[in-house]
């Protein structure tokens, strides 16, 4: 019976998936950014991220964050929340020092979304040594104005990490995406929220180890509370817990899942992320409350059309647990 309800449950994730990919279909391509144009959007990007850690230590964390966080920004702490708030309430007097580098960065074809990840240091002060670390990561839309702005914010705390990488690209997915319509980037953010519901679904039964083992790309990120970063999809597979995202079916007939998702999309559709929280008393989950974000890349190779390209989660303490939208 579980095979049977998996399957189907696959079979629904590729009936959405096709919905989906029908609404790809779109005019001439027009007003999409070659690839020099990309590149520059991309090293665009990765200099705002420079620039906002450089007025972290220059001018503090709380003028850094409330220069570079969009005003409709959400942060993890450890659930999402609204990020503004958070640090107009911060002492601007704070001595600690919060600093950090990108190492890896991804943007899509459209140029107006994209997302950076790396190690971060804290020190108490100016003269102290680095007492904690971790790996941070962002994702960033551009705004009318042409700047970038931060979105979403999250992060890992972990122990000393070694010597950051150097920022590169990825490879683009598959074929150039086309310009899509704003009534079509609707309709399939609309479908990817159900297709993001039973994915939960899927995982619920098979646990995310095993569903990340099909649903990575080659160079998935995945990130853990006290772990380094696992790139590459055998190192994320083991990384993930056999039981992580489970549910014990007899207990969820105890009551519905607390789950809220949020989703954006690019518009070239090639980059999604979405975003959300498993609230406290998951009816029947096997572990605790727990906040997460997930990018998603294009694949119209495989039969779902996207792969999880970066997967970040972080518990949520018991007394903590309560599920809160941002909205």
């Amino acid at each position: 019976m579980t095979r049977d309800r998996t399957m189907k449950k696959s079979w629904i994730i590729a009936g959405i998936t096709c919905l989906v990919a029908g609404l790809f279909i779109a005019g001439p391509a027009a007003g999409l950014p070659g690839q020099t144009d990309r590149e520059k959007a991309l090293a665009s990007l990765i200099e705002a991220e420079r620039s906002f850690s450089r007025a972290s230590e220059e001018k503090g964390i709380r003028e850094a964050f409330l220069t570079w966080l969009a005003p409709d920004a959400v942060v993890f702490r450890p659930a999402p929340v609204k990020g503004r708030p958070v640090y107009e309430k911060m002492d601007p007097a704070s001595p600690t020092v919060l600093t950090w580098e990108p190492e890896f960065a991804e943007i899509a074809a459209s140029g107006e979304l994209g997302y950076t990840t790396g190690p971060y240091e804290v020190r108490p002060n100016r003269g102290a040594e680095s007492s904690g670390f971790g790996h941070y990561v962002s994702v960033w839309k551009k705004q009318r104005d042409g700047s970038w702005r931060v979105l979403l914010d999250i992060g890992v705390q972990h122990g000393p990490p070694g010597p950051a990488a150097g920022t590169g690209e990825v490879s683009s997915p598959a074929g150039r995406p086309q310009p899509i319509p704003t009534a079509k980037l609707r309709d399939i953010e609309y479908a990817f929220r159900i297709f993001e519901d039973v994915f939960e679904k899927v995982v619920g039964e098979m646990g995310l180890q095993k569903v990340m083992s099909k649903h990575g790309t080659e160079d998935v990120r995945v990130f853990r509370s006290g772990q380094l970063p696992a790139v590459g999809l055998s190192r994320a597979v083991a990384l993930i817990p056999p039981d992580e995202g489970k549910v014990n079916r007899a207990r969820s007939r105890q009551g519905p899942s607390k789950t809220f998702t949020r989703i954006g999309i690019s518009r070239t559709g090639d980059l999604v992320y979405s975003y959300g929280s498993i609230g406290p008393g998951k009816a029947g989950a096997l572990e605790g409350a727990a906040s997460f974000l997930r990018i998603w890349r294009r694949d119209m190779s495989i039969a779902t059309g996207y792969r999880i390209c970066l997967d970040i989660r972080l518990p949520i303490p018991p007394e903590k647990g309560k599920t809160s939208s941002p909205s």
